[in-house]
C-alpha cells in the first residue's frame, strides 16, 4: 500500500455491484463485467406473442426441458414447438422465433456451445425466498404473469442469506421485479469468488393461492 492509501481520506471505494437495466438488448454484454450480476432488458412483448400464450396457457401445456445446440437451436425449436402448436388455433411464429433468438443471441454471449431450454408453465411461488444460485450465468424470462424480483447490493443483507426474507431485504421498498416480457441475464454465486463476483440475489413472485398462471422461459449454460 503506498503512502497515500494508507491516509483514510485517500483510500479508495471498492467498486459497487451493479445491476444494469436497458431498453436495449444490444447492451446485454455489460452483465459480463466483473462488477455486474444482472442485466435486464426492458422490453415490450408484440400483440401476436401474447395472444398466442393467453391462449396455450389455457391448456396447461406439458413443459419443455430440452439440450439445445448452438448450431441448430432454429431447427430443435421447430421439433419442440408441435405439442404448444396443437393447443391453439392461432400462429404461434412470432413466439417461437422470439425463443430461438433469445437462446441463440444467449450461447454466443457465452461462448458455448450447448445450453438447456425450460418451458413450462408455473402456477406457485417456486424459489420464494431470496437466494443466490451456483451457476455463471442464466436466462431468464416469464412471458405471461409476473417476473423475477431483485434486490440490489445495497438492500442485500448477504449475510442472512439462506434465512427469512425479513432479514435479507433491507426494507420491502428495495425489492425490483421484471416485468412481463422482460429479460434478465442472472449471474449466480462463484465458488471462492471476490467481493465483485457475487451472484444477484433474487426469488420467484408470490403467486400461490392468487389463481395466476406465469409462462417462464429459462437457459442454464
Amino acid at each position: 500500500m503506498s503512502l497515500i492509501e494508507s491516509i483514510p481520506f485517500f483510500k479508495s471505494k471498492s467498486p459497487q455491484i451493479q445491476q444494469v437495466v436497458s431498453e436495449s438488448w444490444s447492451e446485454r454484454r455489460q452483465v459480463l463485467l466483473e462488477d455486474a450480476n444482472l442485466f435486464v432488458w426492458e422490453r415490450i412483448l408484440e400483440q401476436p406473442v401474447k395472444h398466442f400464450l393467453t391462449d396455450v396457457i389455457q391448456h396447461d401445456p406439458d413443459p419443455i426441458v430440452s439440450k439445445i445446440e448452438a448450431e441448430s437451436v432454429f431447427q430443435t425449436i421447430r421439433t419442440l414447438r408441435s405439442g404448444w402448436d396443437r393447443l391453439s388455433t392461432l400462429d404461434g411464429d412470432l413466439f417461437w422465433q422470439d425463443v430461438a433468438l433469445l437462446i441463440t443471441d444467449f450461447l454466443k454471449l457465452t461462448k458455448r456451445s450447448t445450453g438447456t431450454m425450460h418451458l413450462r408453465v408455473i402456477d406457485d411461488n417456486g424459489c420464494a425466498k431470496f437466494h443466490t444460485d451456483g451457476y455463471p450465468l442464466r436466462l431468464f424470462t416469464t412471458y405471461v404473469g409476473e417476473g423475477t424480483e431483485w434486490i440490489p447490493e445495497e438492500a442485500s443483507n448477504r449475510m442472512a442469506l439462506g434465512t427469512t426474507n425479513e432479514r435479507i431485504v433491507k426494507g420491502q421498498n428495495k425489492i425490483h421485479r421484471l416485468k412481463e416480457g422482460h429479460v434478465g441475464l442472472l449471474k449466480g454465486q462463484k465458488p471462492n469468488s471476490s467481493k465483485l463476483q457475487q451472484g444477484i440475489v433474487h426469488r420467484s413472485p408470490p403467486v400461490l393461492g392468487a389463481g395466476e398462471k406465469r409462462i417462464i422461459l429459462r437457459v442454464d449454460i
